[in-house]
C-alpha cells in the first residue's frame, strides 16, 4: 500500500534520505523506527505530498505521490504530525466540523462522522470541550479523530504518543490497534521502541537517512544473526542444568534467574536449540519449560545500528 523507490531527498552535511525503499503492506501496522533526525518526518512529508524528493519515486497504492496526483492523495492519506496544529477559540465539535468540510463532506453527514471519529479515538466525551482546554493527550486524540475525518485508507501517524504520560501511551496504541480492525494500513513514526514493538507487524529501521533493513522484528534478528535467547524451567536441580550448559558449544552465557529458571544465550542458530534441549533431557535434567523469548527491538536496533557504523554491515 505504501512503497518508494530510491527516495532521495539531500539537505547537506549527510543529512536527509538516500535511496530509502519502504514497503508497506495492506493493512499492516508498519513501525518506522529510528533516532530523532534520522530522516522519519523527511520520508513522511514526501509520501504525503507536502516535499518533493530530489530523485526516486514513492506510491501509494496504485498511485504515484507527484503533483498531479496531489488531490487523490491527500484522499487516501490521513497524516498526523508529531505536533497537532488546534485552533484554540474553537470546541471541539466546531474543529472538527472544519475539517470536514475542507473534504466537502455534506452537512447532513459531517455530524454523524464527527461522532464516529471520536469514537475511535477514543474522544467522545471531548465533543463540546473548547480546544484551549485540552491537555496534550486529549489533543492528540482530537489530532487522531480530525486525521480520520476523511475516512482514508492509509494513515501516517508521526509521533503520535511524542509526550504523552504512560496512560494517554496506552489509550493512543488501543486507539491504533483498533484502527487496524478496520482494515487500515498504518505507518506509524516512533523513537519509542517498546510503543512499536507492541503493536505492529513489519518494522523500518532507519539510521542517518538510510533504510537498514525491514521486516518483522524477528527476521531482522535472524538477519543479523543476533544470539537467541532461551528460557529454560526445570524441576530437577538447576546447577546440573547450569553445569551440562556450560559444556555446550553455542552456549555464549547461561545464568540462573530464579529458582529454577535459566537464561540462556545461544549463538548456534535455532535449527541447533532443538538437540540443546535432546541433549538436557538425556542427561537426566527434567525440563518443564524451553523456549525462545520474545526478540526486544530496542535490542535489534542498538545491534543493527552498531553494525553499521562499525561498517560490518552495509544493508541500506
Amino acid at each position: 500500500m505504501i512503497k518508494t523507490e530510491l527516495l532521495t531527498k539531500k539537505f547537506g552535511n549527510g543529512r536527509g534520505i538516500f535511496e530509502l525503499g519502504l514497503d508497506v503492506p495492506a493493512g499492516a501496522i508498519y513501525g518506522f523506527v529510528g533516532h530523532n533526525g534520522a530522516g522519519k518526518t523527511t520520508a513522511i512529508k514526501i509520501l504525503c505530498g507536502l516535499m518533493r524528493p530530489d530523485s526516486g519515486r514513492a506510491f501509494i497504492g496504485d498511485l504515484e505521490v507527484k503533483a498531479s496526483n496531489t488531490a487523490k492523495i491527500k484522499r487516501m492519506v490521513g497524516y498526523m504530525p508529531d505536533i497537532t496544529g488546534v485552533y484554540d477559540q474553537m470546541s471541539v465539535w466546531e474543529f472538527l466540523d472544519f475539517y470536514g468540510a475542507a473534504f466537502k463532506i455534506p452537512p447532513k453527514i459531517r455530524k454523524n462522522r464527527i461522532e464516529e471519529v471520536l469514537a475511535l479515538a477514543g474522544a467522545s466525551e471531548m465533543i463540546d470541550y473548547q480546544v484551549s482546554s485540552l491537555s496534550r493527550g486529549m489533543r492528540q486524540k482530537v489530532g487522531l479523530a480530525k486525521t480520520l475525518i476523511h475516512d482514508p485508507a492509509v494513515l501516517i501517524l508521526d509521533e503520535p504518543a511524542g509526550g504523552l504520560d504512560p496512560n494517554a501511551r496506552i489509550e493512543m496504541r488501543r486507539a491504533i490497534a483498533g484502527l487496524k480492525k478496520l482494515g487500515k494500513t498504518i505507518l506509524l513514526s516512533s523513537h519509542i521502541l517498546p510503543e512499536l514493538a507492541s503493536i505492529c507487524d513489519v518494522v523500518g529501521i532507519l539510521n542517518k537517512g538510510h533504510l537498514l533493513a525491514q521486516g518483522t522484528v524477528k527476521e531482522i534478528s535472524e538477519k543479523i544473526q543476533e544470539n537467541l535467547s532461551i528460557m529454560l524451567v526445570v524441576d530437577s536441580d538447576a546447577q546440573q542444568a547450569l553445569d551440562l550448559l556450560h559444556q555446550v558449544e553455542g552456549v555464549e552465557s547461561a545464568v540462573l534467574a530464579d529458582v529454577n529458571e535459566i537464561q540462556i544465550s545461544f549463538t548456534s542458530g535455532r535449527e541447533l536449540a532443538g538437540s540443546l534441549l535432546h541433549f538436557l533431557i538425556e542427561n537426566g535434567v527434567k525440563v518443564r519449560w524451553f523456549a525462545e523469548n520474545e526478540v526486544d527491538l530496542e535490542n535489534v536496533f542498538l545491534n543493527i545500528t552498531s553494525h553499521t557504523v562499525s561498517g560490518t554491515d552495509n544493508n541500506r
